[in-house]
Parts: structure tokens; C-alpha cells; sequence
């Protein structure tokens, strides 16, 4: 049977889809060309086709999960100040993103410096009006490295240390570090 056309930019999308979230699961030194093939119902000459060999493959994946990270971290200023830490906790943990961007630091596959640089300045004024901008951005860092920090190994670390690992127990180290920071 004859395999159905598709739109180049709709293929593209599939595969770097399906890549991104290969990477989400397993990480970078995991990423398969062949099960990308299989998941999007194409065949690996087409991967290679629309970007070249895995690393330009790497490469665009790595480009559009770093900039969906900063535009969602950019919407967190949409938030009121009692809902931030759930919405920081979705975009890390519920969608992957603090394990994604921890695979592409530790694996040096990435963007220049200088995208990062500035990315989300304009944040802290955003969520803290009138506070000292100093403070603020103190504030958005202890937030959120805990919180991608607890994406990333809160699980390990919480049975390191004798506490339980429940989504109530996730809320309840989230309403605490509410508490913190007021």
C-alpha cells in the first residue's frame, strides 16, 4: 500500500513532536531515528530529508523546546501572585519541561549563550509591580529552581529524606514555599 502524502511543514512538525517528547522520556543519547520513523508513520529517509542527519534533527528540536520554556515561563506574568507556584510547577514538571531542559544542559546540545541572555528579564516586574527589582528576581530564582529541581529528582530526594511523594505532598511543599516568600 502507497503511504499518503503529507504537507512537508506537517511532517516536520510530527517528527519534532515525537523527538521532543523521545527526549522528555529518555534523553538525548536515547533518541532514535527509526522509532521517531515509526511513531509518525514515515520513514527515516524522510527524517533525514527534512533535517539533514540527527544532529540537525538535535539541533531544531533543542531551538523549539527552549523557546516554548521561554514563552511559557514568559506567561507566568498573566498569573495572579496565589496561583504562580502551580503554574511554574505545570510548566516544569506537568510538561516536562524541567527534565527536557536538563537533558540539553548536561548533554551541551543547545543554543548559543546569548538566546538565554535577557530571556526573561522583563518577568520579576511583571509579577512583583512596585518591589524591589533585586528582590523579585531573588524571589523568581529560589522559586524556580526549586521547582525544577523538584521536577527533576524531588521524588529521589523526598524519600532520601523520610517524606512522602503524593501530588497532595507536592501541593503541600508548594503552598509552604508560598508561605516563604511572603
Amino acid at each position: 500500500m502507497a503511504r499518503k502524502r503529507r504537507p512537508a511543514a506537517e511532517t516536520k512538525a510530527e517528527i519534532l513532536d515525537a523527538a521532543q517528547e523521545q527526549l522528555v522520556q529518555h534523553g538525548p543519547a536515547e533518541l532514535r531515528l527509526d522509532v521517531i520513523a515509526a511513531e509518525v508513520g514515515i520513514s527515516r529517509q524522510a527524517i533525514l530529508h527534512h533535517f539533514g542527519d540527527r544532529e540537525g534533527l538535535m539541533r531544531e528540536v533543542v531551538s523549539q523546546a527552549w523557546l516554548g520554556l521561554f514563552r511559557d515561563l514568559s506567561e507566568l506574568s498573566e498569573a495572579e501572585p496565589d496561583e504562580l507556584i502551580g503554574r511554574i510547577d505545570e510548566v516544569t514538571r506537568t510538561r516536562g519541561n524541567a527534565r527536557l531542559g536538563a537533558w540539553l544542559l548536561l548533554s551541551n546540545t543547545g543554543l548559543p549563550e546569548e538566546v538565554f541572555t535577557g530571556a526573561l528579564a522583563h518577568l520579576p516586574e511583571k509579577l512583583a509591580p512596585g518591589e524591589d527589582p533585586r528582590e523579585a528576581r531573588y524571589k523568581l530564582l529560589l522559586v524556580g529552581a526549586a521547582l525544577f529541581g523538584d521536577a527533576i529528582f524531588g521524588q529521589r530526594l523526598r524519600q532520601a529524606i523520610g517524606l512522602p511523594d503524593s501530588e497532595e505532598d507536592r501541593k503541600d511543599f508548594q503552598a509552604w514555599m508560598g508561605g516563604q516568600l511572603e
